[in-house]
């Protein structure tokens, strides 16, 4: 049953004041995250009989303070279907050659550099807030690609929207559910819900083709993966449907990959000196018995 619905059937003074399981509903939220909000004072509330109560017009209010920020009208975010992708991606916002090898530390690592460069004004809240999303569920999809955010929007905790791209060589697992390693992780710290779903979309389709995520996992620098991401981007905004190609391959390194790589396995392949064998001690032939 909507909220609406259960509201129209009060009446008087409590016309006005939602219930844990109507506040729920209306929020499109479970009782226990409504509860959390709740104990965590992140959410308008009164007791009355030692019952949580909301006015509904509190929150509505509160809904449009987690939209926007205090000195910002709603019109004065920009539509996410229409932002420049150039705009949330700077080339320091891509790390090529990620440190990490888990899931945790792959969190901990995007987050920091969105911290180091100042998108990102409270680091620890999060890395946290990445981390119970994904807990729900991952955000890891299938081809090796994923997209990490978080459920709530803290105007305060973001210094300004950001997108940051990290690559691991040899993939993290991460939850897909090919159950295939993750080598290309996406960190949304978008701000507004008015850029979260488009912004996502758009890169979701962008990455829709393995022979995009192909490239993106075998080019060599960070203005080169950005100016693909910015061509695909480009292309889904005008409309343009990518012509898929369904056979499995493996990406191919440009090269100056492929050169770092072939030293990598001789130096890895260098014979270790060897140490020569004892010798043995030739027996004698016992002596015959007289």
């Amino acid at each position: 049953m909507r909220a609406s619905d259960l509201m129209a059937k009060k009446q008087g003074p409590d016309a006005q004041l939602l219930t844990i399981h109507e506040l729920a509903v209306y929020l499109h939220l479970d009782e226990a995250t409504v509860n959390k909000l709740v104990a965590n004072g992140k959410i308008p509330a009164i007791q009355l009989e030692r019952q949580w109560r909301f006015k509904k017009a509190a929150i509505d209010e509160w809904i449009e303070q987690q939209l926007v920020g205090d000195e910002e009208s709603f019109t004065d975010v920009p539509d996410g279907m229409k932002l420049p992708l150039e705009d949330l991606l700077p080339d320091q916002a891509i790390i090529t050659n990620m440190r990490a090898n888990t899931a945790l530390g792959v969190i901990e690592e995007l987050a920091a550099r969105a911290y180091t460069n100042g998108w990102l004004a409270d680091k620890p809240w999060f890395v946290g807030a990445v981390v119970e999303r994904e807990s729900l569920a991952s955000t890891a999809m299938e081809g090796g690609v994923a997209f990490l955010h978080t459920r709530a929007k803290d105007k305060g905790k973001i210094a300004r929207p950001f997108i940051v791209v990290g690559r691991s060589w040899s993939g993290i697992p991460f939850g897909a559910p090919d159950g295939n390693p993750t080598y290309l992780f996406f960190l949304l710290g978008l701000k507004y819900d008015r850029l979260h779903l488009p912004i996502l979309g758009r890169l979701a389709r962008a990455l829709r083709n393995p022979a995009t995520i192909a490239k993106l996992r075998a080019l060599s620098s960070p203005d080169q993966v950005r100016a693909l991401l910015l061509k695909e981007d480009a292309a889904v905004r005008a409309g343009v449907v990518p012509e898929i190609q369904t056979e499995a391959f493996k990406p191919k390194l440009d090269r100056t990959l492929r050169l770092r790589a072939i030293r990598r396995l001789q130096t890895a392949k260098k014979p270790e000196p060897e140490t020569p064998a004892p010798r043995r001690r030739a027996r004698r032939a016992p002596k015959p018995k007289a």
